[in-house]
């Protein structure tokens, strides 16, 4: 899940609360975008047709929000969301290309749609239900203000414009940070938060960036992705075990105070600092920290490597690097070719991505990643099995290819760090 982006002011639709329609044609398109920096495009010349947020990819929960649980190998427009009305979108879900999963988008007057998967009360509209899927977007009640949103495997979050931030969905593991492990079909308030810049959301754990620089998580710390655990006094001192293993309120990572952007995998984070390095900490069994080893670090650690860092993104175990010179790096598990540097060779330590350039924007899926270049055009690559890639087949790719669509006209884009479709605008 990437650095959230800037974003674009724009209009708000009506409501929808539609459920599941029949599975009838429709468009194929792309959704879930994300933008990284300042770099928007412009889109005053661009079509209707452009400006839809778009989707493709795996479609088993109605994820993509086109109306239909058909998988999609080419972007689909999102049903009644055009991207003159978005502010923003996120990408959430479980389980890989076997998974489920939700899209949220933020609109221009504060409010939030949500559309996918609904068994833990991810959608945050009031229902719940282990079969209840939307396949087009409603409202999140009763929300209101919002500045930025996040999506993890089963639960959300959305930063209000006077820094306090809302929680829904899953929470057995305190992800939504209200100091109880009680799931919420509706927004309810994380505890002990004012003066949030920035927020991000793991499979089942929380990050907020504060105004001040610093870093508070929540939620599940089993693999150390909280980062809350103090470090050996010496390099040579064993890594000590995470504890505690949850944290149902948000808690402050210590010795993080020059932050200016973070990002959520899995189960491991990200923290890119003032001075254009990044730190990392959490799960690194597939040298997903970048630190040269394959040991978890429950605090963080200096990813290897790296610098004049401008955006983060970050998969199930792998993560990317977006650099002052809009070129990319990428580390960690490469199986499916998601590190992109045209190998399927694990990378503890960051490798340049060879063939795309240009780049101002990126988001990483469970095994895939997305990334915007300044034409407008979106490259992709890693696995395809369902089509994540949306280039119109299932066949995997170890360096980018282009994402097939009518035009240019992209400028933000979206995945789930643990699922498998992918967002456009």
């Amino acid at each position: 899940m990437p650095v959230p982006p800037e974003r674009e002011e724009d209009m708000h639709p009506q409501h929808r609360t539609l459920r599941l329609l029949p599975a009838t044609a429709v468009p194929a398109l792309v959704a879930s975008l994300t933008l990284l920096g300042s770099a928007a495009l412009p889109t005053s010349a661009a079509s209707a047709y452009d400006l839809r947020l778009r989707a493709w990819g795996l479609n088993t929960s109605g994820q993509l929000g086109d109306g239909t649980k058909t998988q999609r190998l080419t972007p689909t427009s999102v049903v009644g969301l055009s991207g003159a009305e978005l502010n923003s979108v996120a990408a959430g879900g479980t389980g890989g290309s076997a998974g489920s999963g939700f899209g949220l988008a933020l609109l221009a007057n504060g409010t939030v749609e949500s559309w996918g998967k609904n068994d833990k009360g991810q959608l945050g509209n009031g229902a719940t239900s282990a079969t209840d899927e939307w396949a087009v977007p409603g409202l999140v009640a009763g929300l209101g203000g919002v500045d930025a949103i996040a999506a993890g495997g089963s639960h959300a979050l959305a930063l209000l414009k006077d820094g306090t931030v809302k929680a829904w969905g899953l929470n057995d593991k305190g992800q939504l940070g209200n100091g109880t492990t009680t799931n919420a079909a509706l927004p309810v308030t994380v505890a002990g938060l004012e003066e949030v810049k920035a927020i991000a959301a793991g499979d089942t754990f929380s990050m907020a960036l504060l105004k001040d620089g610093t870093v508070k998580t929540w939620g599940n710390n089993d693999k150390g992705q909280l980062g809350i655990t103090a470090k050996p006094a010496k390099a040579s001192d064993p890594v000590p075990k995470p504890a505690p293993a949850t944290r149902t309120s948000a808690v402050a990572v210590p010795e993080l105070t020059t932050v200016k952007g973070i990002t959520a995998g899995a189960s491991h984070a990200l923290a890119l600092l003032a001075d254009g390095t990044v730190q990392a900490w959490g799960l690194n069994d597939k040298g997903q920290l970048g630190d040269d080893t394959v040991a978890d670090k429950p605090y963080p650690v200096p990813v290897l490597e790296l610098k004049n860092v401008t955006g983060l993104s970050a998969g199930a175990s792998h993560s990317l690097a977006l650099l002052q010179d809009r070129t990319l790096r990428g580390w960690g598990l490469n199986d499916k070719g998601q590190v992109g540097d045209g190998t399927t060779t694990q990378r503890n330590t960051s490798v340049p991505i060879p063939g795309v350039t240009a780049v101002v924007g990126i988001a990483s899926g469970s095994a895939h990643n997305l990334a915007v270049l300044s034409d407008g055009t979106v490259q992709a690559w890693g696995l395809n099995d369902k089509g994540q890639l949306g280039d119109g087949t299932t066949t995997q790719r170890l360096t980018p290819v282009q994402v097939l669509a009518k035009s240019g006209s992209v400028s933000m884009v979206a995945a789930p760090s643990s699922g498998s479709f992918s967002l456009a605008r």
